[in-house]
């Protein structure tokens, strides 16, 4: 009986584990895993230009912004200037190099405004200063291997000391100083 006892509990046993196996593994077939990656790509091939396009707008949003406060900040320097002074908008561009204004045209000096780096390296900033008033202009860089470039976009963005504004061929043309 004992015999009997085992022989149908090792039947039961072997018989509950291969009818209550199945045969196939599940998971994902390698076709549905390449439908999934096929839509994947497809949304980061659409997602990618518009992030970037989103991303330079905002660096030109930006330096717009510290252009028109910064035509403010110059603005400010002949209304606090003795009437006897010359025009401070004679001497707001840097010609050697050194930083500090000596010129009225030119690269825009450190000590006239401060710009942030994000401006400083994506965008060329000009001043042309007269007796008359000033224009600041910025001109996109292209970046390359070594950091950024010249543009050869014609765009250009200036703002005088009056405040207009705006995207033009070249920032510095019909400013009548």
């Amino acid at each position: 009986m004992i015999g009997g006892v085992s022989g149908g509990v090792s039947d039961g046993l072997s018989g509950g584990l291969s009818g209550g196996i199945k045969d196939s593994v599940e998971g994902f077939s390698l076709i549905e895993v390449a439908v999934v990656l096929a839509l994947v790509s497809l949304l980061i091939w659409l997602a990618v230009p518009r992030y970037s396009a989103q991303q330079s707008q905002g660096y030109s949003t930006a330096m717009q912004m510290e252009l028109l406060a910064c035509a403010q900040t110059i603005h400010g320097l002949e209304l606090t200037a003795s009437p006897s002074a010359e025009s401070p908008w004679l001497t707001l561009a840097d010609g050697d190099g050194d930083g500090a204004g000596d010129q009225a045209s030119g690269r825009l000096a450190n000590d006239a405004c401060a710009l942030s780096p994000s401006t400083k390296r994506g965008y060329d900033v000009q001043v042309q200063g007269g007796e008359m008033g000033f224009v600041l202009s910025a001109r996109p860089l292209l970046p390359d291997s070594q950091g950024y470039s010249e543009s050869d976009s014609e765009s250009v963005w200036s703002v005088d000391h009056l405040g207009r504004q705006g995207w033009h061929g070249d920032g510095l043309a019909g400013s009548g100083l």
